[in-house]
């Protein structure tokens, strides 16, 4: 028979048309992915990589470090964070206050955790040595429990105080203030987190505002958040992608700064100035407000508050040139206001006060060293050698107090 038109006619030696591949080849590429992952993931857990979230959000504080993580926080320097069974960066410690021994409870943000250096060069651990040292001819030591918070304002600080310290007896409470941010971040108005707790003045009175952690959008983002964070601190993969990708954003957002907005970075400069507008002044009247109501529940525990103002890279850079620039830019003599304030609340209201500025600004210009940043970056936390010094300069006074029983 003859083919007429169309197709040929399929003979005996045609062969048989292949089926597409192209589902074969994708579960070929998705196992081959799969496996790599799976290995890469293995060889995270044995080489003991691991760059968790170390925080969660919180009912009362907005957000808190978790119980029991451990990893690399490697953003400024690299460092193996470790948080204790209490929920913060510090070793553990029991809740009887051992015999003979003069405990001291800190409180701060960001420059009291300390992520940037390891825990024995924290300032804290500088200082519960260096005043460990001057205890010891009276047959008592020293013994210091951390509990900072990154991102904290005294706000937060001060439901720390009441939520989790007294239980340990502290004989001193420590605040350390960081001026950079702390008093902004005591504001509504200025700083307008999210997910911080404020506290507000009516008739001298403070009252707390919780509204934003009260809310059932607050609910629902943490409840999507723990979520998220459960399945990312399981798996070290998205770990290290999520954190190389950190480093490069953080790299890029900093590389092209010059010197004088490094030492800037994200902090308002309208805190070196005498405050005039209302924003300003309503920060700083609920900062010491807030001083006093610390102030008045250490007393009322039987321990004693120390006020330790801490510094901004700029305020102790040792060039004073640079520092003269930002001063002429802000048509001020200097940039020691909020350490100045700080003081005079102090001294009018009975409470110890030290100030870091002079002595690390004097440490910095003598020895021609910054005490903030590193090799790349010249602003934003203590770098080693500043928590040296400033643990150092908070022994002095503390053993002056306590040296003699």
């Amino acid at each position: 028979m003859t083919n007429t038109g169309g197709a040929p006619a399929p003979t005996r030696d045609t062969p048989p048309r292949r089926k597409r591949a192209w589902p074969t080849n994708i579960a070929l590429v998705a196992g081959g992915i799969l496996v790599a992952l799976v290995m890469a993931e293995v060889a995270f857990r044995v080489l003991g990589i691991a760059y968790p979230e170390f925080g969660a959000r919180h009912d009362e504080l907005g957000w808190a470090p978790i119980a029991g993580t451990t990893g690399t926080y490697a953003v400024e320097g690299r460092t193996l964070i470790s948080i204790n069974a209490e929920g913060f960066r510090d070793i553990d410690h029991p809740i009887a206050k051992p015999k003979n021994t003069l405990r001291i409870a800190t409180l701060g943000d960001s420059f009291t955790e300390a992520r940037e250096v390891a825990l024995h060069e924290t300032y804290w651990k500088v200082l519960e040595a260096r005043l460990g040292e001057c205890l010891a001819t009276s047959g008592r030591s020293a013994e210091v429990l951390n509990f900072g918070v990154s991102g904290y304002g005294t706000a937060q600080e001060y439901l720390v105080l009441n939520r989790y310290v007294w239980k340990y007896t502290p004989d001193v409470v420590l605040l350390a203030v960081f001026t950079g941010n702390d008093i902004w971040n005591n504001s509504r108005a200025l700083d307008g987190h999210e997910r911080r707790p404020f506290f507000q003045l009516h008739d001298g009175a403070l009252t707390l505002d919780q509204s934003n952690l009260t809310s059932s959008l607050f609910g629902v983002a943490k409840l999507w958040a723990n979520v998220q964070r459960a399945i990312f601190n399981r798996v070290r993969v998205f770990q290290v992608i999520y954190q190389a990708r950190r480093y490069v954003k953080y790299r890029s957002k900093y590389k092209d700064l010059d010197l004088f907005d490094q030492l800037n970075g994200s902090l308002n400069k309208g805190v070196y100035r005498r405050p005039e507008e209302p924003r300003w002044r309503q920060a700083w009247q609920v900062t010491e407000a807030l001083f006093g109501a610390i102030a008045a529940a250490t007393d009322d525990n039987g321990a004693t508050l120390w006020l330790a103002t801490l510094t901004n890279p700029i305020q102790v850079y040792p060039d004073a040139r640079v520092r003269a620039s930002l001063m002429d830019e802000l048509a001020v003599t200097d940039l020691d206001y909020p350490d100045r304030r700080i003081a005079r609340f102090a001294t009018a209201n009975g409470i110890r006060h030290v100030s870091l500025l002079r002595p690390l600004r004097a440490y910095a210009e003598t020895r021609h060293i910054n005490l903030h940043g590193g090799p790349s970056f010249a602003g934003g936390h203590w770098n080693a050698t500043g928590h040296r010094a400033a643990g150092e300069a908070l022994a002095a006074p503390l053993c002056a107090a306590y040296a003699t029983p």
